[in-house]
């Protein structure tokens, strides 16, 4: 009996140490987001206003200083960023603005 008890904590103990290192252990490669902003381009006339995930795809939205808007979006398999929208005061006016997706 006494030996069935030590084998159960030896057992807990264990399973204990498996866990503890599968949680610690590193993630293989850089997040998708990390990646793509390090080649994002600059927009002479613009600034960033925000980098949105929708719908597992990553965004950014740049205004120009009349409000003017215009997305882009990152295409991890030709690992470029590509324009996707373009609205005239889409930063200033919620009825010029819509999404950054053509479709």
């Amino acid at each position: 009996m006494k030996f069935t008890f030590y084998c159960h904590q030896l057992q807990l103990i264990l399973l204990f140490i498996i866990v503890f290192l599968v949680s610690c252990a590193l993630e293989p490669r850089t997040p998708l987001w990390i990646t793509s902003l390090e080649s994002l381009p600059p927009i002479k006339g613009f600034s960033k206003a925000g980098v949105f995930t929708i719908n597992k795809k990553i965004y950014v939205q740049y205004c120009d200083p009349k409000g003017n808007q215009i997305w882009l979006r990152y295409d991890s398999f030709h690992i470029k960023w590509k324009q996707t929208r373009q609205n005239y005061g889409g930063c200033i006016n919620s009825d010029n603005s819509t999404g950054p997706e053509v479709e």
